[in-house]
């Protein structure tokens, strides 16, 4: 039995590669591996207006995915970025499509050359229309297929892979749910939309509603998939000057169901490439678009970065400290200046091995620099003495039983540790930033080894900033500073004081106050 089952697949085999059948077997539901890695898409310039093309080799309008009733014919298209115009002596330029070759899944991981495939090739510069007409839709299920393109100059590209299923009978299209392979883009970009029909095997009728003319292109209006070729723009045309967060580009679906009904939905791509930036003055900023990542750049194409500074009024400038020609843009210890925004504009040059160029370009979009936030670096514990004959002394409970109250002075404490952290004891303030004011809240004071409180409400007398500022100490919150537009560093001083109106029957002992001061941004 083993020899006779080794023997009955050697057969098999043989009869599958030498003697392939006119139709390519049903595959598996999981899409197979490409037999070819995909080429890069193609695409075709005009040179300076004129008649004449460069053509960076590869497929302009992939082949799409199709849904077929059986016995429907299965006719597949697709173009290719090719030209024939140059003239005798330049004749090295041309690139044509000779042949192309189409290869079927068989399963199991088996590619084999689909046999009696009618390939139609209509060059019209600068793109070559392919037509692959194979005849009828037959095996009810999903087939798979890939194409080989070779031009004159002997360099071959390779397709997606397309998927084509065929089903027995119509199926309606229930909804639209399009796709866009990347939704934000720069302009000259090229983009893949697919329809995302629910069921997925429905044989509905897919068109697409081109964009505006000025807008760019669809390689197709009808499929189940079209891409999108946005237009080459000048660097002072309206769409990018003027959409500081992109154009966006609505792409209209419909689904024509047997019955005549139909389904319409629409895919949106953005076009531009760059969003608003904010950078806080004086740090360092950083911008690589989400637009390159990831992106396909035309085949055999090097790009170029180069991005152009703006003031507020689109006047180019040339700032220190900045790297402009990498794909991601740097600006070290942005400048605080009355300029408060900037516009940045993004340009990608790419150029072929004969020299010749073409640029995909950004929008503009602001940079705003804004200021530092306000931060509170240091703030003082205080101590309150009577201060009588240039001497310090406790005050006793007779000193505030005085009719007309008790005037303390602060004192520094005697310690002397680190001025960076709050509660620190040698009276230092210190607020970085700009745009803030400052507040602070006095508890009352309480004992600290009875739990007394101190029966009436004192009046801190803040001498800071060359002001004097009364603070109750009852837990109010009071203004010390006001709209502050810089940064502060003060340290307090003997002016400040802590008047206790007269108080009769005080604990003895040592009364504190817990002080919170707060920083906050004001205009």
């Amino acid at each position: 039995m083993r020899k006779r089952f080794i023997a009955l697949v050697a057969v098999i085999l043989l009869l599958m590669v030498a003697a392939p059948t006119n139709t390519v077997s049903a595959a598996d539901a999981t899409p197979p591996a490409p037999q070819f890695t995909p080429s890069q898409n193609g695409v075709a310039y005009n040179l300076f207006q004129s008649n004449y093309y460069f053509i960076g080799t590869g497929l302009s309008n992939q082949p799409a995915n199709q849904n077929l009733i059986q016995g429907s014919p299965l006719k597949i298209t697709m173009g290719a970025a090719a030209f024939n115009g140059w003239p005798i002596w330049l004749s090295w330029f041309n690139q044509q499509v000779t042949s192309v070759a189409v290869a079927g899944y068989l399963g199991g991981g088996l590619w084999v050359n689909y046999p009696g495939a009618k390939v139609t090739i209509t060059q019209k510069d600068a793109v070559a229309s392919i037509a692959v007409d194979l005849s009828t839709a037959k095996v009810v299920g999903t087939q798979y297929f890939q194409f080989t393109i070779t031009y004159s100059s002997g360099a071959q590209i390779y397709s997606r892979l397309v998927a084509i299923t065929t089903v027995p009978a119509p199926i309606a299209a229930i909804s639209l749910t399009p796709r866009v392979t990347k939704p934000t883009i720069f302009w000259g970009q090229v983009v893949g939309l697919s329809a995302g029909m629910t069921p997925g095997n429905s044989t509905a009728a897919v068109t697409w509603t081109p964009p505006a003319s000025n807008n760019g292109a669809l390689t197709t209006t009808s499929g189940m998939a079209t891409q999108f070729n946005s237009a080459l723009v000048d660097a002072t045309d309206s769409l990018i000057v003027n959409n500081v967060t992109g154009f966006p580009i609505d792409i209209g679906v419909k689904a024509t169901n047997p019955d005549g009904s139909t389904i319409q939905s629409a895919a949106t791509v953005t076009v531009g490439g760059l969003t608003p930036q904010a950078v806080v003055a004086r740090e360092n900023f950083s911008y690589r678009p989400e637009a390159l990542d990831p992106t396909t750049f035309p085949t055999g194409m090097t790009p170029k970065y180069q991005w152009v500074i703006t003031d507020s009024s689109h006047q180019p400038i040339t700032p220190a400290n900045t790297v402009t020609n990498d794909a991601t843009f740097s600006w070290s210890k942005v400048p605080n200046t009355p300029a408060t925004y900037y516009y940045l504009q993004l340009n990608i040059t790419f150029s072929d091995k004969n020299g010749n160029s073409v640029v995909w370009r950004s929008n503009y979009t602001p940079l705003q620099v804004v200021d530092p936030p306000p931060y509170l670096q240091a703030v003082p514990n205080m101590q309150f003495q009577l201060f009588q004959n240039n001497a310090y002394r406790p005050a006793t409970a007779g000193d505030l039983n005085s009719p007309t109250g008790t005037t303390l002075r602060y004192q520094a404490y005697q310690s002397q540790p680190t001025t960076t952290f709050d509660g620190n004891n040698q009276g230092v303030i210190h607020i970085t930033g700009a745009h803030w004011t400052l507040s602070l809240a006095a508890n009352p004071f309480t004992n600290t080894t009875t739990g007394d409180v101190l029966n009436v409400t004192p009046i801190l007398n803040l001498a800071i900033d060359q002001k004097n500022i009364p603070v109750p100490v009852n837990g109010t919150n009071t203004v010390v500073l006001a709209a502050q537009k810089d940064d502060l560093v003060t340290t307090l001083n003997d002016q400040t004081m802590l008047f206790i109106p007269q108080t009769a029957q005080v604990p003895g002992g040592t009364y504190r106050s817990l002080l919170t001061w707060t920083v906050n941004i004001s205009p």
